[in-house]
């Protein structure tokens, strides 16, 4: 189906947000919060299997993983529920009432593990105002004027907010990064802690990012820059790195997680 078939249908469905049960899937049976017009894969249970797949194979019990630019908390939840209560998700999501609905959606699924940052993350001071374009419940830089409504939101740098908010075990065991664009930026503002805890780094690659600069970013904190894709196209090769989808970066020392 072409994302232009997509858009059409898309424009037909209810734009109410509201509490769902997730019909498929993995997580079938979990409640979220979103409308049938901004998430219906995430309603269906469709969406994001390959990723959700290699969060059964990878993600353990009592683990802290980051779920940043969580949009509706689909992925999160999924999260949430490998960690289980002795472990922690914090999701990041930098619009208001976005993040709001995560956390209706915690409180519904009895989600304790689940922590909801309202804000983005980036690579400028420690706290600044940015203002970016909107679509179906998330910001997205990609956007030009003309198709989105623009939202002022909270933003800071990971390395700077991380250790006011982790607690008392700031050990980071995997970071799960889909941020529409802001991919370069966000790794950027993160990258004492990638240096310092090594977790397993996912990164959804958006339209317009370079994909050398990013490469050469993610190289020089330790990582591969050989991307596994967690869903590969046919026909795709290490070099492909194609838009909108997620890339496994590993770190290059055996030593990537503490036991």
């Amino acid at each position: 189906m072409t994302q232009q078939l997509k858009g059409l249908i898309r424009s037909f469905l209810p734009r109410t947000i509201r509490q769902h049960r997730i019909l498929g899937g993995s997580i079938s049976g979990s409640k979220i919060v979103t409308s049938w017009h901004d998430y219906p894969g995430a309603i269906l249970g469709r969406t994001e299997q390959a990723l959700l797949q290699y969060f059964a194979d990878n993600v353990g019990r009592g683990e802290t993983w980051l779920d940043i630019g969580a949009h509706y908390g689909y992925t999160a939840i999924a999260l949430s529920k490998l960690v289980d209560t002795s472990g922690r998700v914090f999701a990041f999501e930098p619009m208001a009432n976005t993040a709001g609905c995560i956390s209706r959606t915690r409180l519904l699924n009895h989600l304790q593990q689940l922590t909801v940052i309202p804000m983005g993350l980036a690579n400028g001071g420690d706290l600044a105002l940015e203002s970016l374009y909107s679509t179906r419940g998330m910001i997205d830089s990609t956007l030009q004027e003309a198709t989105g409504i623009k939202e002022t939101f909270l933003v800071s740098r990971l390395d700077w907010l991380w250790p006011k908010i982790s607690g008392s075990d700031p050990y980071i065991h995997g970071v799960k990064i889909d941020v529409q664009g802001m991919e370069i930026q966000v790794i950027e503002g993160m990258a004492g802690l990638l240096i310092q805890y090594r977790p397993k780094l996912l990164v959804e690659i958006h339209t317009g990012v370079s994909r050398p600069k990013l490469l050469d970013l993610i190289a020089s904190l330790g990582y591969s820059r050989n991307g596994t894709a967690v869903e590969p196209l046919p026909g795709e090769t290490v070099s492909s790195y194609a838009d909108d989808r997620t890339y496994l970066f590993t770190p290059v020392s055996a030593d990537v997680n503490r036991a």
